[in-house]
């Protein structure tokens, strides 16, 4: 991520970091049923499903998730 970043990255920085859009996560995660998942279980998606992307990227797009979709989630 960025020098100036914050818990929830830019789109921009999504996209170079993991290599897809922010809308592209989203969208999987939402086709997942992510919107009533806890912290393990966003991991374990990532795991199974994007391991290219590392777990500073995982805690990224999963807070910037969080974020938009207006959820609170538990580690």
């Amino acid at each position: 991520m960025s020098d100036a970043t914050n818990s929830t990255p830019s789109d921009r920085d999504v996209l170079e970091g993991t290599g897809r859009h922010p809308d592209e996560w989203f969208a999987f995660l939402d086709m997942a049923g992510a919107t009533t998942w806890q912290h393990e279980e966003f991991v374990a998606w990532f795991e199974a499903n994007a391991s290219h992307v590392n777990a500073e990227w995982v805690e990224g797009v999963t807070a910037r998730y969080a974020a938009v979709r207006g959820l609170t989630i538990s580690k």
